[in-house]
């Protein structure tokens, strides 16, 4: 310290003695006015993603929609024009992917509903519902979820004729088409899935037959 300063001056006084930063009132709208609209924006995302039942429910009624919300077993039946093995498909992946299409009502083209059955489809002879199919054939599958071990719903039967894309319930009381987008996908996955029950069957009846040639 040079002998000309004072012991009670601290030198280094303006490192610390900065001035505190002024928080103005348009900083504080500003920030309010951040949380604000990332609050909306989830809220919107939310919304945006979340499945929309209002039309599926007056439809397909509300113990169907509970059934395949909630069903934890799930039955895949062939109906009119198909050839499958029927099969379990509870534990298969994908099972989600099925059930959101039949939920979301934005799936559904509304403007075609009728009071008609879905297997009736397969019933008629070629018509303009499968023009541009590449002479697919009509074939009905059946869907059926149930929930067994709480019985909160019963049984649910829904008919999928996978051609022209329309389902209905089992009943026969009415059907309706999916979309352009959505149709292609239906019928992709349950035409995995009839593989799937064609494959187990295969596999079952390769197995009885082992066991018979070592019976003889």
């Amino acid at each position: 310290m040079n002998e000309n300063e004072s012991p009670a001056v601290d030198p280094h006084a303006d490192k610390y003695n900065d001035p505190r930063v002024v928080v103005t009132r348009y900083q504080v709208l500003a920030l309010v006015a951040i949380v604000v609209i990332g609050a909306i924006a989830a809220v919107v995302s939310i919304a945006a993603r979340r499945t929309k039942l209002e039309k599926t429910t007056e439809f397909w009624g509300p113990d169907v929609i509970t059934a395949i919300q909630l069903g934890d077993h799930v039955e895949l039946i062939p109906g009119p024009g198909a050839d499958f093995a029927q099969v379990e498909l509870t534990a298969f992946p994908g099972l989600g992917h099925l059930r959101k299409a039949l939920l979301e009502q934005s799936h559904y083209q509304w403007a075609t509903v009728e009071a008609d059955s879905v297997e009736a489809l397969a019933e008629a002879a070629a018509s303009e519902d499968y023009a541009g199919e590449a002479k697919d054939q009509p074939m009905v599958v059946r869907l059926e979820f149930s929930d067994p071990h709480y019985q909160r719903v019963p049984p649910a039967l829904i008919d999928v004729e996978l051609a022209s894309g329309t389902v209905g319930p089992a009943d026969g009381s009415q059907r309706v088409k999916v979309t352009d987008r959505v149709r292609p996908a239906l019928r992709h996955q349950l035409k995995l899935l009839m593989k799937v029950s064609e494959l187990r069957y295969g596999q079952r009846t390769h197995a009885a037959d082992e066991e018979d040639q070592t019976d003889e």
